[in-house]
């Protein structure tokens, strides 16, 4: 067979592969005319040259979340499996109840701790389904982080990295590029907050577990090393721990709630993170609290009487700087959360009525008039603000 019979026969099952064989002799290769050889020959090259296949279609990508609004993480009922994430669209007056289910075709799990904003994405602490979900701005899920048989609570950032306290005593460190766990400490017992100040880690020690023998500690770690520094004397059950821009640390203890004797009160008290110790302890009841351009906001609610109030606190002087700040007739039944806009000082406040049906959540303006309210699902809790 000469070069242009192997030629004609190679380009023949280039262009035909399903064929097994195509013989072209040499006497019907003379029978061809000049021109119809060369038409032949050009076809088959045509019909050899490699299309250019294009690409399966994709699914087109949920655009990140331009507009300012607020996101709202909703407790739900522990093991009922149905905690949800609302979103209040400030630029287009839009109200999504669920918006995670809605980006990612699932519900975000069981009672939902905490949730926090650092860089691009959003950490959502899922405390019974033991998770960190981890998501962008527009609530689509990124990772999703097990910690099995730890009881994450809460959440917080320093320098490329989230560190978690867990009720098992752990603090787990993950990665904030990697979204990889890189560390890990031990902390007291029932670590129920955390916080960053002066470079270094603090962990409030509830012992919510070994109740009516709450734990009194709140322990300091190097966040490197997650070595511990220091173990700092609380009054009973701290919980919620925040820094403020200067170097101060405040701890809310919730003593016993009045169950045994003696009855030891709520308290906030503010650490000095340059020698680790306890500096004051205010005189005032409190259930939560804020911390928003040197400004604490907080409430204290009567479970007893069903009363709350809601203040602001200068951190510079530790003066009471607004005992009331609602100005007009709204009424918040059972106060669950709290944030601040720091861009125009707006207040949010959550109201979680009896805890079994879905809340509302209220903005008021920083002259303490309500703006607008839109209701969440059940037990509203935690703020987002993307001003």
């Amino acid at each position: 067979m000469g070069f242009a019979e192997r030629t004609v026969v190679f380009l023949c099952l280039c262009a035909f592969p399903s064929h097994c064989v195509v013989i072209v002799n040499r006497k019907e290769m003379k029978k061809l005319k000049f021109l119809n050889f060369f038409l032949i020959l050009a076809l088959l090259f045509s019909a050899c040259h490699k299309k250019e296949v294009p690409e399966q279609e994709k699914l087109p990508e949920q655009q990140e979340v331009k507009a300012s609004g607020v996101f709202v993480l909703c407790e739900g009922l522990k093991d009922m499996n149905n905690s949800t994430l609302a979103f209040c669209d400030f630029t287009n007056n839009k109200i999504t109840n669920d918006i995670f289910l809605e980006a990612n075709g699932r519900g975000l799990g069981d009672t939902g701790n905490d949730l926090q904003c650092y860089g691009s994405k959003l950490y959502c602490v899922v405390n019974i389904s033991e998770t960190v979900e981890i998501m962008s701005k527009n609530a689509r899920s990124i990772r999703q982080i097990s910690l099995s048989g730890r009881q994450p609570r809460r959440i917080t950032f320093h320098e490329g990295n989230a560190f978690v306290c867990c009720y098992d005593g752990s603090v787990v460190k993950i990665d904030t590029n990697t979204l990889e766990i890189s560390g890990m400490g031990q902390a007291g017992s029932n670590p129920d907050g955390i916080c960053v100040a002066n470079g270094k880690i603090y962990v409030a020690n509830s012992g919510g577990l070994n109740y009516p023998n709450y734990g009194h500690s709140v322990s300091v770690f190097d966040p490197s090393s997650l070595q511990l520094l220091k173990e700092i004397e609380v009054i009973i059950n701290p919980t919620l721990i925040k820094a403020d821009n200067h170097g101060n640390v405040y701890v809310l203890s919730n003593g016993n709630y009045g169950l045994v004797t003696p009855n030891v009160p709520s308290a906030l008290q503010r650490i000095d993170s340059q020698n680790d110790e306890v500096v004051q302890t205010y005189d005032f009841e409190i259930s939560n609290f804020t911390i928003c351009n040197d400004f604490l906001y907080f409430y204290f609610y009567d479970y007893n009487t069903h009363q709350s109030q809601i203040e602001v606190m200068d951190v510079l002087t530790e003066n009471i700087v607004n005992n009331h700040f609602i100005k007009d007739d709204t009424q918040i039944n059972t106060p669950y959360g709290i944030g601040v806009n720091p861009e125009n000082g707006d207040v949010y406040i959550s109201d979680a009525y009896q805890f079994s049906t879905n809340g509302d959540v209220y903005c008021f303006g920083a002259d303490g008039h309500k703006k607008f309210s839109f209701e969440t699902g059940m037990n509203p809790s935690k703020f987002v603000i993307l001003p």
